[in-house]
């Protein structure tokens, strides 16, 4: 499930499975430390990682995906082509290795011909990740610590790199943040330490203006300062049964020159929006529930922000709750999960009397083709867009009801639950 990944999927690509294993006489049940198993060297595929190349202790993990989006009600585009790997350098000491990520956005270029009339180079605005870590040997999400261009830690979709997103878009109040560069890439320090299987402890200091993907580029080290708190209080695999909460907080300043954009759910087309200015202090919670309904995988979940910009003196909050099931998962039928998502976002200043309030229905599906090992799938996806409020705010009172067909192929398997 989604809110398993606080760090980057990535990082989590770096762990080891293991062994477990009892050494001793009849008489002895004293159970004995797991032992990792050895990994297979050489170059290998695996389809819940990527690509993979082991030489002794040193591995490389590659991954990517693209996703072609079909508009019946104008042209065709991609609206994702990333591609990734993360670096293993050999450890340094039994339980701490130095690793180093990158990951390209190519949705904005022109690199392989795929959208016309793009510029068709490569620059440092398509990084989605570049940065070197010191963090634990066998599995990242245990310790990692890491400087450089990263996403930030404040929402658990921001971190999903393998693009693993039942809709097309994520939360009207995440996409919308995005605009401010306060949710989005940033230059800085990462922290991650899980203090048991059931707390894990996240924190950031940086620049968060938009990192490496910004216009002029520039770093002010503890401008951005954020923190967050994990907890899994239920982690059932056995009973397809797992819980999970985050709690995080937020202060990022200096934010000048930024409006918080108001658009539709999934084609994005702009609303109407608000200046954003100056020191935003942010609250965040989420929420995600997986467990079987006869036998079906089945995943709630729930976020919700608030944020207050204190030079335009406006604020927003909002949030979601979403639903979806696996109808059936085999290797001859294919994997079909159905869901469904309600948005709301309200945005307001002080200065203007009424606030604008957004909200989308969202639903449809996602099919892994059969036969494919959840590396090829197609998706539909319905949404109808609404929007109040005062023309200080609101540019567009259309409601919007759009409709996109996607087709996606990745090294890494669609994993929803």
């Amino acid at each position: 499930m989604k809110a398993a990944r606080a760090v980057m999927v990535a990082g989590l690509l770096a762990a080891t499975p293991a062994a477990s294993q009892t050494t001793g006489t009849a008489g002895d049940a004293t159970p004995q430390p797991e032992v990792p198993a050895p990994a297979k060297q050489g170059l290998s595929f695996k389809p819940d990682v990527g690509i993979v190349y082991q030489a002794g202790d040193f591995r490389l993990t590659a991954w990517g995906f693209a996703e072609r989006l079909i508009d019946p009600g104008g042209p065709d585009y991609f609206r994702r082509v990333r591609q990734g790997a993360e670096i293993d350098l050999p450890r340094i000491s039994d339980h701490l290795r130095i690793a180093g990520v990158y990951e390209i956005d190519l949705t904005d270029t022109n690199a392989f011909g795929i959208n016309p009339g793009l510029a068709g180079t490569l620059n440092s605005h398509d990084f989605e990740n570049l940065f070197v870590a010191v963090q634990d040997a066998d599995d990242p999400a245990k310790f990692r610590v890491l400087f450089g261009h990263n996403t930030s830690i404040l929402s658990r979709d921001d971190n999903l790199s393998s693009g693993n997103l039942p809709t097309i878009n994520r939360s009207l109040i995440l996409e919308e943040h995005g605009s401010t560069n306060t949710f989005g890439a940033q230059l800085g320090v990462q922290v991650q330490k899980m203090l048991s299987p059931t707390v894990t402890l996240l924190g950031s200091i940086g620049d968060n203006r938009g990192g490496l993907n910004a216009q002029q580029v520039n770093f002010s080290f503890g401008r951005a300062v954020a923190a967050k708190i994990v907890l899994t209080p239920v982690s059932d695999d056995k009973g397809g049964r797992k819980l999970t909460a985050g709690f995080a907080v937020d202060r990022t300043t200096g934010i000048r020159d930024r409006t918080f954009n108001l658009a539709t759910a999934i084609g994005f087309a702009a609303v109407g929006g608000l200046a954003a200015t100056g020191t935003k202090t942010t609250g965040e919670a989420d929420i995600a529930y997986t467990f079987p309904i006869a036998g079906h995988p089945t995943t709630i979940e729930a976020e919700g922000i608030s944020s207050r910009f204190s030079e335009s003196r406006s604020d927003v909050y909002g949030g979601y709750v979403m639903g979806q099931v696996s109808l059936f998962d085999a290797p001859r039928t294919g994997d079909l999960d159905l869901f469904a998502r309600f948005d709301v976002v309200s945005l307001g200043a002080d200065q203007i009397a009424r606030r604008a309030t957004q909200q989308a229905i969202r639903t449809g599906f996602n099919y892994n083709l059969p036969y494919t090992r959840k590396l090829a799938s197609l998706h539909l996806e319905y949404g109808h867009s609404t929007i109040t409020g005062p023309t200080a705010i609101v540019t567009d009172r259309r409601s919007a009801n759009e409709v996109r067909i996607g087709f996606r192929v990745s090294l890494q398997q669609y994993i929803r639950h």
